[in-house]
């Protein structure tokens, strides 16, 4: 059988039936199995209609990637269309410098299959769900990568992107095991996930959504009494093989290493952002815009009345300190590194650079003098979902949700463009990583698990 033909018969069975064979397998193999992982089908919203204004991103990032195939850059998409386990351990023996196998690398390699089947599960609900078409097939043509087989894919959801998911859960698991490495590792997570667009098997907002069910599924896995022993197994097992550079293991990751520039006004891209700007203004109006305004509110209160109906507890420090003290420092790490971040560069913000007022008009002139890119609100609000989903995992989708609207909640006041939202949650993502390699911030977040479970006896 040629290798196009196993590739594709792996990915339609991982897609529609794995949750059916892991249900009678052990954890051995993956880390949750589907009924236990968050649901993008819930905690996400739905695909762009091809009506939608949210429609015409995908449409420009759909013809940027055209235009890269015939460069060196879509030779590596072409190559990024290889599926499977085995392609991540590929692609990570070259990145790291060893030969990752069952037989070379027992733990390692175990580590990475249970992060790889595990971070695919978390797409399978929300692609069955919408079904939705890809974007070769919408425009009646074939993918770039020879190792996509356009027949199986046209009965496979396009959103959100397995791929993604299946790599920025591996990639965000590598980056806590070898902090040393995290910029490198999470840049090669992004090219990965963006050679999918380029060929055309996937739009932007499908990729968008893979890498958030992938942070998902990578916070679900660290309630999972098997992930601490397994990370720590594959980290000795590398250091035996490798010894890395001296540098400085505790410095958090520099989002302009793997997220890159914000996007530029005279980029067609820039016409994506613009017309999402225009799409969530017709929500101001409304609860969810009074909602938008309350989420700009990144006080310490604030966020844990926000967060507290989708915990199932009143949060305060009198009634919940471990917790609250969990979120305060939690909160304060992640506005650091967006504003380390938003340092590198200066973006308008939309409602200066269209020229009207935002949704927060008392404090316009303050916020036109700070950068747009990225959007701090949506760091702090998926970054606390992801670890409020470790505090309390039967509550993840309800916590996803609410930390996904906090990233919203910007482009619907006019503070921030929908690319600088998508930046602030990745960036946000790979600072959760990193947090768990700080022994003081293990400790917190024991404490915070222990005083929600009893408080839910």
């Amino acid at each position: 059988m040629k290798q196009k033909t196993l590739i594709a018969v792996f990915a339609a069975v991982l897609s529609f039936g794995c949750q059916s064979a892991f249900a009678q397998s052990d954890t051995s193999r993956v880390y949750f199995f589907l009924k236990d992982i968050p649901d993008a089908g819930i905690y996400l919203p739905p695909p762009p209609d091809t009506a939608s204004l949210a429609y015409v991103d995908d449409v420009i990032q759909w013809q940027w990637g055209k235009q890269q195939r015939n460069t060196e850059r879509g030779a590596l998409a072409d190559y990024d269309g290889k599926w499977g386990h085995e392609v991540v351990a590929e692609i990570y023996s070259w990145l790291l410098g060893i030969d990752i196998s069952e037989e070379n690398t027992p733990a390692i390699w175990k580590f990475l299959n249970k992060a790889s089947y595990t971070g695919h599960l978390s797409t399978v609900s929300a692609k069955r769900k919408y079904m939705r078409t890809r974007p070769f097939a919408q425009f009646n043509e074939h993918t770039w990568s020879e190792y996509d087989d356009d027949k199986a894919l046209r009965h496979n959801g396009s959103y959100p992107s397995g791929h993604t998911s299946l790599f920025w859960t591996v990639s965000l698991a590598f980056a806590e095991m070898l902090p040393e490495l995290q910029d490198t590792i999470m840049y090669r997570a992004y090219q990965y996930s963006e050679s999918r667009v380029i060929v055309g098997a996937h739009y932007q907002s499908d990729v968008e959504a893979g890498r958030l069910a992938a942070s998902a599924a990578f916070a679900r896995m660290h309630t999972s009494p098997y992930y601490s022993a397994d990370l720590k197994a594959a980290r000795a097992e590398f250091d035996r093989l490798k010894k890395l550079d001296k540098v400085d293991a505790d410095a958090w990751p520099r989002g302009e290493r793997f997220l890159g520039q914000p996007v530029d006004t005279i980029s067609r891209r820039f016409y994506g952002d613009v017309a999402q700007y225009w799409q969530a203004k017709t929500e101001r109006n409304t609860e969810r815009g009074r909602q938008a305004i309350a989420d700009a509110d990144l006080s310490d209160e604030a966020i844990m009345n926000g967060f507290a109906p989708s915990v199932g507890v009143k949060l305060n420090a009198k009634n919940t300190p471990a917790i609250a003290a969990l979120m305060s420092a939690a909160k304060s790490t992640l506005l650091d590194n967006a504003n380390r971040l938003n340092a590198t560069t200066f973006r308008k913000r939309p409602f200066v650079q269209l020229g009207e007022p935002s949704l927060l008009p008392d404090s316009d002139a303050q916020a036109a003098l700070t950068s747009s890119y990225p959007a701090e609100g949506a760091a702090v609000g998926w970054g606390l979902a992801m670890l409020l989903v470790e505090v309390a995992p039967a509550n993840q989708n309800a916590i996803l949700t609410r930390g996904f609207e906090y990233g919203r909640s910007g482009i619907i006041t006019g503070r921030h463009y929908a690319s600088d939202v998508q930046a602030g949650r990745l960036l946000a993502a790979a600072v959760v990583a990193h947090m768990h390699t700080d022994a003081n911030f293990l400790k917190m977040i024991e404490k915070a698990k222990k005083e929600y479970a009893k408080l839910k006896k």
